[in-house]
């Protein structure tokens, strides 16, 4: 007789083979976001408002991210990566790049260059609030929950292992994918941290979860009609 517990035994290795021989070669990499020179800006420029930048963003796709806000901090548009691209950031100063491989998995992953984009990163504290602006205008809350920086071990390579500097664990790039990235229904930023005279010598990574401390006005409308009452 088969047992549960055989079945879960069984699951669970199934499961280990899926990771070990699909999921590991493919996804299980850091993206460099260090210093890189700056393309032409953008169309799009920093605004205080979410209800103009939203306006500024709509495309009509219920479905694709193209924005990112946080008040008095950014607004930023959102592209994606091409899809041959893992590792692949944007080097305009004004956009941030949406990480497929976190999509894989279920979390949102926004990468940024440290000296473009990425550079407002470092500027987010604990319990700020992050709009993820969509193409048809509605829009969801993150909550930011932990701020994580690590040493890149080796500080050029999409495969480095990491020293976590908040108590000098030494990290795979698998583990930190994982704890990262691999967390279903997290949001994570991520950009470089610039040290020693090396633009990507370690990562900052801002993560955040969805905010459900207060109902949520999430599209244009909704906002404007909030503010004649």
């Amino acid at each position: 007789m088969i047992t549960n517990k055989f079945l879960r035994l069984l699951n669970i290795v199934s499961l280990m083979i899926m990771v070990g021989v699909a999921v590991l070669p493919l996804h299980a990499q850091i993206p460099v976001t260090g210093g890189m020179d700056m393309e032409s800006s953008s169309l799009i420029t920093t605004t205080s408002s979410l209800a103009s930048f939203i306006a500024q963003v709509k495309n009509g796709s219920s479905e694709q991210i193209t924005g990112l806000y946080i008040q008095d901090i950014f607004s930023y548009p959102v592209i994606q990566q091409p899809s041959d691209q893992p590792a692949y950031v944007s080097t305009n100063a004004d956009l941030v790049t949406q990480f497929s491989s976190a999509s894989s998995f279920g979390s949102l992953g926004f990468l940024a260059h440290n000296n473009l984009a990425g550079s407002r990163f470092s500027e987010i504290e604990n319990g700020d609030l992050i709009s993820v602006v969509f193409g048809d205008g509605h829009f969801i809350q993150y909550q930011v929950t932990q701020i994580r920086s690590l040493q890149a071990l080796e500080p050029t390579s999409t495969s480095s292992s990491f020293l976590d500097l908040s108590d000098n664990q030494k990290l795979t790039t698998q583990e930190v994918f994982y704890q990262t990235y691999g967390v279903r229904d997290q949001l994570i930023l991520q950009t470089c941290i610039s040290s020693q005279g090396l633009d990507s010598w370690g990562r900052l990574f801002i993560v955040a979860v969805p905010n459900t401390s207060a109902p949520i006005t999430n599209t244009v409308d909704r906002i404007q009609e909030t503010l004649r009452y």
